[in-house]
């Protein structure tokens, strides 16, 4: 599967149509496929959020595929280079008023994750993610 998305938050419907679409048509069980889903939608947020400040529209793509086990899925944004790996594991020992606000979502990326790799390559961030089905 390989989609375009604009950075528009009302695209987040099509897109969760066509990764259930995708995980019904490859057998992939509920808990996979949600798993898969709320990666998507933390990555794909995070992009429409922070990957283009001057706010003007963009597109950007996500490709999904089974490999053998797994679900093999690549987003790629042209905005800001970022590597989001780069960010420091959320604190979760101290209180809610003392953690800073956010971090937590490639956290939760990581731990759904068998692998995440990034690369800067041809003036785009890539994002690779590896879930284990």
């Amino acid at each position: 599967m390989f989609v375009e998305i604009k950075n528009d938050f009302g695209e987040m419907d099509m897109l969760s149509s066509k990764i259930s679409d995708f995980c019904r048509e490859q057998n992939i069980s509920d808990e996979k496929h949600n798993n898969i889903a709320l990666i998507v939608d933390e990555l794909v947020t995070n992009v429409m959020s922070y990957a283009y400040p001057d706010g003007g529209e963009h597109t950007f793509s996500l490709k999904i595929e089974k490999c053998d086990n797994r679900v093999c899925m690549c987003l790629t944004d042209g905005g800001i280079p970022f590597n989001p790996l780069s960010l420091p594991n959320p604190d979760l020992e101290s209180s809610l008023d003392e953690r800073p606000v956010g971090g937590l979502g490639i956290s939760l990326v990581r731990q759904l994750s068998e692998a995440v790799e990034y690369a800067r390559v041809d003036d785009k961030n890539q994002l690779s993610i590896k879930v284990l089905i």
